[in-house]
């Protein structure tokens, strides 16, 4: 399909503009791995799971927040 001289061309062309786009500028922006954060388990019965886990009402909502163990995140919703 594509001669030798058409791929070498190619390669040629597109070489000095992907020496910019490495594999670890994706991963210094954030691309690839993306930063984790926990969110919230949403349900609608929530309940403290230990004794640092405290209940916060904000915004006609109910959430569970925990000092210890950021697992227990919840949103009732």
């Amino acid at each position: 399909m594509f001669g030798n001289s058409m791929l070498s061309s190619l390669t040629r062309i597109s070489r000095p503009m992907m020496k910019n786009f490495n594999g670890l500028s994706f991963q210094t922006l954030g691309l690839i791995n993306p930063p984790l954060s926990r969110g919230f388990k949403v349900r609608t019965a929530i309940k403290k799971f230990c004794n640092d886990c405290y209940m916060v009402r904000r915004k006609g909502r109910v959430y569970v927040y925990c000092k210890s163990n950021k697992k227990h995140k919840q949103r009732q919703g």
